[in-house]
């Protein structure tokens, strides 16, 4: 009798593993001013109508219901890659390096559902525009990214911003490497303009993000967007010409990772809310050195969707440990209150910056702050 119930279990294993979809892959292979689109037969309703042009443009008939895996890869100075799609959709990063000529992104992704990103483990994507990008990113997608795998990715943006999405932008645990090597607006850009929270916000679980050269905002989460950090690494610096290091709409989590800032330019501000910014976990370290700047601030703009004032800085567990050195600069600013109940805030410098921390409202919790004199 056991036999027989084994024999049946493995038959319907058989035969279950017989409905689980194969995925199906569409292979976009760049060299020089040439690509080569593979749409395998199983691809159905998927037709590119830009032949072996490197500006590559794929669309999905309407009536698609099947993820497709696009799998990138090659080089290419004169390339680009739209995919129009109705239907979520998973791009497989291989190894490719492309720099539009054109008014289309380097990468356009126009598709309002979810977006994942693959970045391969061991390869190296770069994505770069050029000043007649109409679009607001060098790599943008419209719809909710999402980025995970071990690779690195490069992003450039001659335009405008470099890396944007239209709503959320999500870095999972396994995410690899992000380089933001410069945009004239902000580095990293997400938000609907629906005035959802729900639907704009960055989040970062993983992977370690670096930026350099940016003329606006490293991290902008606009339209009431929020920004959570839980994992990774956030190398932040803002220096002259730059705008805020972190700054969300509505509210800022930090409840993990670590978050490296060093804030180097006159009213510079490391990170910023415009309602309420937490830390309940992680650490957040560096330096704040240029004049009248701030590491961390929850600033009370008047712009989230409640109809409570904003300004609080509610710190609950965690590491804050920054060197304030700029005249008249603070590690901490809270436009309302702030106040402690965990963690450990320690901020130094000279005793003329002492104790590094500037409250309009109240303040509770005092035991947990440390000032050093140097």
């Amino acid at each position: 009798m056991s036999a027989c119930n084994d024999e049946s279990y493995l038959k319907d294993l058989e035969k279950d593993e017989d409905t689980i979809p194969k995925p199906v892959f569409i292979d976009i292979t760049y060299s020089g001013d040439l690509a080569d689109v593979s749409i395998p037969s199983a691809a159905v309703g998927v037709s590119c109508a830009s032949g072996t042009s490197s500006d590559v443009v794929l669309a999905l008939d309407s009536a698609v219901l099947t993820e497709y895996i696009y799998r990138v890869k090659g080089t290419s100075a004169s390339g680009s890659l739209t995919i129009n799609s109705n239907y979520k959709l998973t791009m497989l990063l291989a190894g490719v390096n492309l720099t539009s000529t054109t008014a289309t992104p380097a990468m356009h992704i126009n598709c309002g559902k979810r977006v994942s990103v693959i970045l391969q483990e061991g390869t190296e994507n770069s994505f770069t525009d050029n000043v007649l990008n109409d679009k607001k990113g060098a790599f943008y997608t419209k719809g909710h990214l999402e980025i995970e795998g071990g690779g690195t990715l490069n992003v450039t943006g001659k335009a405008r911003h470099a890396l944007c999405s239209k709503e959320y932008m999500q870095l999972k645990k396994t995410t690899g490497t992000i380089n933001i090597v410069g945009s004239v607006g902000d580095g990293i850009h997400c938000g609907k303009g629906d005035q959802d929270p729900a639907n704009n916000y960055f989040k970062m679980s993983g992977g370690t993000l670096n930026f350099s050269d940016i003329k606006g905002d490293l991290i902008d989460c606009d339209d009431y967007g929020n920004a959570y950090i839980s994992g990774g690494t956030l190398n932040l610096t803002v220096d002259l010409g730059a705008g805020k290091g972190l700054k969300a709409d509505s509210i800022v989590v930090i409840s993990g990772g670590t978050v490296n800032l060093s804030v180097e330019a006159a009213s510079a501000i490391g990170i910023q809310s415009n309602w309420h910014t937490y830390m309940t976990g992680g650490t957040v370290k560096g330096s704040v050195s240029g004049y009248d700047a701030i590491g961390l601030k929850g600033n009370d703009s008047k712009s989230s969707l409640t109809v409570l004032d904003g300004g609080n800085v509610i710190i609950e567990g965690g590491t804050i440990d920054l060197k304030v050195t700029g005249t008249s600069s603070e590690g901490v600013y809270a436009e309302a209150d702030l106040t402690a109940t965990g963690g450990q805030v320690t901020l130094s410098g000279p005793a003329a910056n002492s104790p590094g921390y500037k409250v309009k409202g109240t303040m509770t919790g005092t035991e947990y702050f440390t000032w050093i004199s140097e």
